[in-house]
């Protein structure tokens, strides 16, 4: 809908301006090039900024050059200027435009049909940009036309017949792009011909003509067959040929200007082999050769069998191939034992080392945390904190009813384990939550009340999005291991990075610190994170110095 008001809007300027007072508007030729203006949807160097309706002529704006004598528009260059738009229709409508150039932009769309309209034109460069769709069938109306490079672009469908009918077209550039078909043939006055990286089958054309070639590349596509006999009869012995990369079978001919090329300008092709054999060396007729059709009138495939299997009538031969044969299997079969061997013993290195590692961990995990009942009631204690919290104390007269019905045992094993555990401060048995900010005051239980989203997990800790009862939103980061064994040490460590302010770091807010739980409170930020605004191709606000 956007694109058809665009549309709309660009004619209805053309036609006002046009049957408007002609004494304070732009001649002709500026009218066709604001609506190319308009055409581009984003201009971020501000190329065009000089172009403006108050001019009586566009001679003086940027990337326009004109006839001296008849102010006429003959030169439109704009190349690397990052625009994006598309090409609008009337833009072959300026009938003395000699040389259009707007590569290396952002143009899309297809190319207008009635840009052949254009008949003074020479030189046609769209290159490096996203235009799609097919080729016109012909470009017999630009006469004229000296250089055509539309690589790099997005055409589709099969190449025009009539490419290289042109008498004055010598170069051609139509490389990168997903073009198919066959090559014509008839090339009499293209000097540089560029069709490396398309769709194109087929074979190569008998009657290619290139008699004024300097440069032909058709590398990185799907040509297959024989080169024909009469394929480069024309082609200048000085040119360069790049064949490479295809599905091109048989013999390279005699033709010495295939005989100057280098030898990657053949490779890529498994099945062809060429006359000089330390360039393009034939392996065997077999190789090379394309494999026997299974028709009834084919003969059998006896090339394919050794020689010593044709001599069935000398049993020397017979009894030493299979002789050879018997003597290869011992070794063979040598090989796989060494090779079991070898595997078991790798995965048998595997499986001790896995089990070295969780033992480890295991001896680590005992020897730091004891299993006393005091640790167990801990433990317990930060697990219902994890979970839930109700204001009558409902957790902690579970734990006590636990405890009553551990019996003796358990008893023991809690006053060994306050003995052990006697040093540990009040912060690291209750839990501590410290608010660092005197706007809003967080409480425990509104915290572990409120709705919890993840936003991201690194290493060692995750990231989530808490919403409150009130419908305030904030980060909180819960680290599982961060190196300090004390409270005072975290709390430190929290308020120094509280102190640093700067536009690009969040707030923070608060924290908890427990012997199991650490929390770091933020404010939420709803613009993405660092990672979307580096990394991601759609537009972030940039961040601050």
């Amino acid at each position: 809908m956007t694109t058809a008001t665009a549309v709309l809007r660009r004619y209805l300027f053309v036609l006002t301006v046009l049957f408007c007072d002609r004494s304070l508007a732009l001649n002709t030729d500026g009218v066709l090039l604001l609506s190319f203006r308009y055409s581009i949807v984003d201009d971020p160097l501000s190329v065009l900024r000089s172009w403006r309706f108050e001019d009586e002529t566009p001679c003086s704006w940027r990337g326009v050059t004109c006839d001296e004598s008849s102010r006429h528009v003959t030169v439109l260059s704009l190349p690397s200027s990052k625009l994006s738009g598309t090409l609008p229709s009337n833009l072959g409508s300026l009938l003395s435009l000699q040389r259009l150039d707007l590569s290396s932009n952002s143009i899309n769309g297809s190319l207008p049909v009635s840009l052949l309209n254009a008949t003074e034109l020479r030189f046609l460069d769209l290159s490096r940009n996203h235009i799609s769709g097919e080729l016109p069938a012909s470009f017999g109306a630009l006469s004229k036309l000296n250089v055509l490079n539309l690589s790099e672009n997005a055409f589709v469908g099969e190449l025009p017949v009539t490419l290289g009918w042109y008498p004055n077209l010598t170069v051609i550039s139509l490389k990168n792009n997903y073009l198919s078909g066959e090559i014509p043939g008839g090339f009499k006055s293209t000097e540089y011909l560029d069709l490396s990286s398309n769709l194109i089958r087929g074979s190569l054309p008998l009657h290619f003509g290139g008699n004024r070639l300097r440069y032909f590349n058709a590398s990185f596509n799907r040509i297959s067959g024989e080169i024909p006999s009469g394929f480069a009869d024309e082609i200048p012995e000085s040119a360069t040929v790049d064949l490479s990369f295809n599905q091109l079978t048989g013999q390279i001919p005699g033709f010495r200007v295939l005989g100057n090329q280098e030898s990657n300008s053949f490779s890529g092709n498994p099945g062809l082999c060429g006359s000089d054999p330390a360039k393009h060396p034939c392996r065997d007729r077999e190789a090379t050769s394309p494999p026997p059709s299974l028709t009834p009138n084919s003969p059998p495939a006896l090339a394919a069998i050794p020689n010593t299997l044709e001599l069935t009538n000398q049993p020397i031969a017979s009894k030493s191939g299979s002789k050879s044969k018997s003597a290869l299997k011992p070794v063979i079969i040598v090989g796989i034992v060494v090779g079991d061997i070898a595997g078991l013993a790798i995965l048998g290195i595997v499986v001790f080392y896995i089990y070295q590692s969780r033992k480890r961990k295991t001896v680590t995990a005992t020897s730091k945390w004891s299993t006393s009942a005091t640790d167990s009631n801990v433990l317990s204690k930060w697990y219902c904190l994890r979970k839930t919290v109700n204001v009558d104390g409902d957790c902690e007269e579970e734990e006590e009813e636990e405890s009553e019905t551990s019996g003796s045992e358990s008893d023991e094993e809690t006053r060994v384990g306050q003995n052990r555990r006697s040093g540990l401060d009040d912060q690291d048995k209750k839990g501590t939550l410290v608010n660092l900010d005197s706007e809003k005051e967080l409480e425990i239980e509104t915290l572990l009340k409120a709705s919890a989203y993840i936003l991201g997990a690194t290493g060692s800790s995750i990231m989530y999005k808490a919403v409150l009862q009130d419908g305030t939103a904030v980060a909180v980061r819960r680290i599982a291991e961060c190196g300090l064994d004390r409270f005072r040490d975290f709390e430190t460590q929290v308020r120094a990075l509280a102190k640093l302010v700067h536009p690009n770091l969040v707030r923070i807010r608060g924290f908890y610190w427990g012997s199991d739980e650490k929390l770091v409170i933020y404010d939420f930020v709803p613009n993405g994170s660092l990672a979307n605004a580096r990394y991601s191709k759609s537009h972030f606000p940039v961040l601050s110095d």
